[in-house]
């Protein structure tokens, strides 16, 4: 069982907004194929989570899409100040979407609350809104 963070991704509206600000914005050039999200603070259980977690976004009120976290490193923001660098994989994989709770900052998330991948569950090659409307009625 792997542990993961959840987060909110404030300012989507889509996993593509999500996907071209990442490639726009934050690649990571010391690990090719990755890019990076920054936070403040630093995981007590990062050796859980570092090659086996992923980090899920929650866009607009639900759990959307995963990212492989690849390594968490400890960094200074612009002012001196402690940050931590999430490192993912640039692999946006969506999941079942799945309404949660607003919080602040991250949360260790288990796997088994973790939705299942998009991938498997159905409706991958539907719009995702008819997908959504479809899973509501319990017909995916």
């Amino acid at each position: 069982m792997s542990l993961n963070i959840i987060r909110l991704c404030v300012g989507c509206e889509s996993i593509e907004d999500l996907r071209d600000w990442q490639e726009t914005h934050n690649e990571a050039p010391d690990y090719p194929g990755c890019v990076f999200t920054m936070t403040t603070m630093y995981p007590k259980r990062a050796e859980e989570i570092i090659g086996q977690g992923s980090l899920y976004w929650v866009i607009k009120g639900k759990i959307a899409v995963r990212q492989p976290i690849v390594a968490i490193d400890r960094t200074l923001g612009p002012e001196g100040e402690q940050r931590t660098r999430l490192v993912l994989k640039a692999e946006w994989i969506e999941t079942v979407p799945t309404p949660t709770r607003p919080f602040q900052g991250w949360r260790y998330f288990d796997s088994e609350k973790a939705p299942p991948d998009l991938g498997g569950a159905g409706g991958a090659d539907m719009p995702p809104e008819m997908a959504a409307e479809l899973r509501s009625l319990g017909l995916l």
